[in-house]
């Protein structure tokens, strides 16, 4: 899948610094509202709330795709968050649960309800090469974790 057109740098955060899940998904929703993909950010951060709510999205490895359907978005979107070097953050309210360093967040417009789903398939594949989230994380700007993950290939 060729994410690049969901993928500029600018929606791309490394050295993410917060302490709770509430202020990563502030911190993810910016780079979305600049870009006009989230029209009305207080119903898009409640929509990802209530859907981590129902069930963490922490996938393992240190990842979490925080995600919504939300009728406050235009079309589909992406951010990444790279934690700060050391640095992982407890995402889910679960203590069972592993702590994350890096979270994919998808904007999902209501009216196209399945748009995510070969982002998600693109994501999970890549997740699965630890030595390639470990390089990821080592990313020191946006434009080099960008290409990174534009450069992945899910075939």
């Amino acid at each position: 899948m060729d994410i690049s057109r969901l993928l500029p740098a600018n929606h791309v955060l490394v050295n993410l610094d917060c302490t709770t899940r509430h202020e990563a998904i502030a911190q993810l929703i910016k780079p979305l509202i600049d870009t006009g993909i989230i029209t009305d950010e207080d119903e898009f951060a409640l929509d990802v709330e209530n859907r981590e709510q129902q069930i963490t999205t922490v996938i393992g490895s240190g990842v979490a795709l925080p995600h919504a359907r939300t009728k406050g978005a235009s079309r589909l979107g992406l951010t990444v968050g790279l934690m700060a070097e050391g640095k992982t953050l407890n995402f889910s309210e679960d203590p069972e649960v592993e702590p994350v360093n890096l979270i994919f967040m998808l904007a999902i417009p209501a009216f196209a309800p399945a748009s995510h789903l070969p982002l998600l398939q693109h994501i999970a594949k890549f997740v699965r090469y630890e030595k390639k989230v470990a390089k990821l994380l080592k990313s020191k700007t946006p434009a080099a974790a960008a290409k990174y993950l534009i450069s992945f290939n899910s075939k």
